[in-house]
C-alpha cells in the first residue's frame, strides 16, 4: 500500500442508482440541519436563508449489498433515499403537503410524530439522470409496509446529539456545519469525509 496521495485509490462506494418507479416507504429519519444558505435556481444569486430539514425514506423491497467489516459476510440493507424541504407551516408548502399526505387526518404537532410513517414514494430523474423524489403519497388502505431495519432517528439542531451527527454521511455533517445559525456543536466531533 502506497501513503503517496497520487497512488491512493479515489474510489468510494458506489451502487446503482434507484430506477424510477414507485415504492412501499417508511420515513426513517429527520435531520434538521439548521437555517441554511440559499440561492436563486436560476440566477445563483444569494437569497433570504431558510430553516431546512431533510427526510430520508427506507425502501424495503430495494436492496444493496454491503459488507459487514465485523463479520466480513455480505449483508443486504435496504435502499434509502432523501429529499430536503424548508421548514414552513404555510398550508401550500412542500413540507405541509408532505404532512396532509402522510397524515391521513390525524393531528399532527411535531414532525417526529411522522417517523416510521409507512407511505409510497415516487422516483424520477433529475437534469444530470440521478434519482430524486417526486411524490410521497400515504399507502394504500390495507397495503404492508416492512417496518423499518433500524430504528428512526431525529437529529435536533437545538439539542445536538453527539452519536447521531458523528454516525450521519459526511455531506450531512459539512451542511449543518455551514448552517447560519451553526454555533460550532460539532467543532470537536469526528467528521467523516
Amino acid at each position: 500500500m502506497s501513503l503517496e496521495i497520487a497512488h491512493m485509490n479515489a474510489s468510494r462506494a458506489t451502487a446503482e442508482r434507484i430506477p424510477e418507479g414507485t415504492y412501499a416507504a417508511r420515513l426513517i429519519s429527520i435531520i434538521d440541519l439548521g437555517t441554511q444558505p440559499q440561492t436563486d435556481w436560476q440566477t445563483g444569486d444569494p437569497t433570504d436563508p431558510k430553516a431546512r430539514v431533510l427526510f430520508t425514506w427506507e425502501l424495503p423491497t430495494e436492496t444493496i449489498e454491503s459488507n459487514n467489516e465485523d463479520t466480513g459476510e455480505v449483508e443486504h440493507k435496504a435502499r434509502r433515499i432523501s429529499k430536503e424541504y424548508t421548514l414552513s407551516n404555510f398550508e401550500q408548502s412542500n413540507l405541509m403537503k408532505l404532512i396532509k399526505a402522510l397524515s391521513a387526518g390525524e393531528p399532527i404537532t411535531s414532525l417526529t410524530q411522522m417517523l416510521g410513517f409507512p407511505c409510497m414514494v415516487s422516483i424520477g430523474s433529475t437534469i444530470n439522470g440521478k434519482a430524486k423524489i417526486t411524490t410521497v403519497m400515504k399507502a394504500p388502505t390495507g397495503m404492508q409496509v416492512d417496518e423499518c431495519s433500524y430504528e428512526p432517528t431525529y437529529f435536533d439542531f437545538d439539542n445536538p446529539d453527539q452519536d447521531l451527527f458523528v454516525s450521519q454521511a459526511g455531506w450531512i455533517q459539512q451542511k449543518i456545519r455551514e448552517a447560519i445559525n451553526y454555533t460550532g456543536f460539532a467543532d470537536t466531533w469526528g467528521v467523516e469525509q
